[in-house]
C-alpha cells in the first residue's frame, strides 16, 4: 500500500507563503498601534489603511522607512 504525496507540495508551499504574509501583516499592525501615541490620528488611519490595503509592499514599507519615523513606546 502506498500513499501518493505529489500533490501536497503546492499546497504546503501556498499555506506557507500565506502564513508568512499573515504574521508580516500582523506585525505590522501590532508595531504601528504601539507607536500610535506619537502620530496624529490621520497619520494612524493612513498607516493602517496603508498595510492593509498594500498586502506585501506596505508593511515591508512599514518597517524599512515608517517605524524611524516615530519615536519608540517609553519602556
Amino acid at each position: 500500500m502506498t500513499i501518493d504525496l505529489s500533490g501536497i507540495g503546492p499546497g504546503i508551499f501556498i499555506v506557507v507563503i500565506v502564513v508568512g504574509l499573515a504574521a508580516l501583516w500582523i506585525g505590522a499592525l501590532v508595531s504601528i498601534f504601539r507607536r500610535s501615541s506619537s502620530m496624529s490620528g490621520l497619520e494612524l488611519l493612513g498607516w493602517c489603511a496603508f498595510v492593509v490595503f498594500a498586502q506585501f509592499f506596505g508593511p515591508l514599507i512599514w518597517f524599512f522607512v515608517g517605524r524611524d519615523r516615530y519615536a519608540a513606546p517609553p519602556s
